[in-house]
């Protein structure tokens, strides 16, 4: 687990970058540890336990919380007694039914004062509707807290290394079951039971797609009752969380034998991934690691790749940056990134192979080393 003493160190920071932009403190905002625990978590080591949940009358804000950090301390709200006392990194801790009331009386502590707010897409309206009375002006500190939580700290690596073999374990039992006649669904309770053997938090999801639906990148359920045909391609991918951080690890296979053309499909992904790997050094423009892939799967005769080739990971499954060519930032030492080059054709199937890698001179895959299995 991350020490107390670093989410405190968290705090210093983020409210010393406050003070610089003019600001008097900031509130951070988190939903459920399976949605969206956001800064709140990073900040404060709160994970809101309970699903969120439709504001009513008396009970406004269940499966979120909220964060006042300011020179006076760190408030945390929460919408009940389910918090880890023993966790948390908050000098006090307000239970409220109603989020938005017990906002309001915390920070009408505050007189005229300049308050950051984080995770902005995440503040409940009727959260917001609850302090725009108070005299605080209000301005978005998303880009300042997202570019601390860019660099991963060596705990939040070592975290990040632990919650890749929970996803390789349900990796491995998935792929025990790819075999025609295997329904997706046994496949995906298969490889989720075996992550959550190996410790993990929770698993969002494991997709599985096979066949035709191996074309589709996302797709609604996450496996469904069909049964695997001989020669089907099958995509894999394992989202969830150990420790609160993320795993999301994808493989591709086929049912039974592979033919020709789906091994030279795998193949090209296996090299795009490995192109873009090796530019994920720090200062490098993220755009250089698309067109890398993008480059390694033109030459071999694939001139449609998808236009997303992965993102950054954290606390959240996607975070900050996006690997897309119209992207403009660039990568910085001790960040964490989901590689994953795909191509997908819904009239064919699709492929990718997803590695976790963290940014450094020598880019460093965290990912255990499980290749997309196929028999000839």
């Amino acid at each position: 687990m991350i020490p107390s003493s670093e989410f405190r160190e968290r705090q210093e920071r983020a409210l010393a970058a406050a003070h610089a932009a003019g600001l008097e403190g900031l509130v951070a905002v988190g939903r459920s540890f399976y949605d969206r625990p956001g800064a709140l978590a990073w900040l404060s080591n709160h994970f809101p336990p309970f699903p969120n949940t439709v504001f009513q009358p008396g009970v406004a804000g269940l499966g979120h919380g909220f964060l006042v950090l300011s020179d006076r301390g760190a408030t945390l709200l929460v919408d009940g007694p389910n918090y880890r006392g023993d966790l948390v990194a908050a000098d006090e801790v307000v239970v409220w039914s109603n989020l938005g009331a017990g906002l309001r009386e915390v920070l009408g502590r505050f007189d005229r004062a300049t308050f950051g707010l984080t995770d902005t897409d995440l503040m409940p309206l009727p959260v917001w509707q609850a302090v725009q009375a108070l005299p605080i002006e209000w301005q978005s500190f998303d880009d300042q807290l997202w570019q601390m939580r860019r660099v991963k700290s060596p705990a939040e690596q070592a975290a990040l290394r632990r919650a890749t073999k929970a996803a390789d374990a349900g990796l491995r039992a998935a792929l025990e079951r790819v075999r025609p006649g295997a329904s997706e669904t046994e496949i995906c309770a298969a490889g989720t039971a075996a992550a959550l053997e190996a410790g993990a938090d929770f698993v969002r999801y494991l997709r599985v797609h096979s066949g035709p639906w191996s074309g589709w990148p996302s797709r609604w359920p996450q496996a469904t009752p069909r049964l695997l045909e001989a020669g089907d391609v099958v995509m894999l991918d394992i989202i969830g969380a150990l420790e609160g951080y993320g795993f999301d690890v994808l493989r591709t296979t086929v049912a039974g034998t592979s033919n020709a053309a789906q091994r030279e499909v795998l193949a090209a992904i296996a090299a795009a991934t490995e192109a873009a790997i090796a530019r994920a050094t720090p200062s490098t423009p993220v755009r250089a690691l698309v067109e890398a892939a993008h480059e390694v799967l033109a030459g071999r005769g694939f001139d449609e790749p998808g236009p997303f080739v992965g993102h950054g990971i954290g606390l959240e499954t996607v975070e900050p940056p996006l690997l897309r060519a119209d992207q403009s930032a660039e990568l910085l030492a001790g960040e964490v990134l989901c590689i994953e080059p795909g191509l997908w054709r819904q009239s064919w199937g699709g492929a990718s192979l997803e590695q976790e890698v963290i940014v450094g001179a020598t880019p460093e895959i965290i990912t255990p080393t499980l290749v997309p299995l196929v028999r000839e």
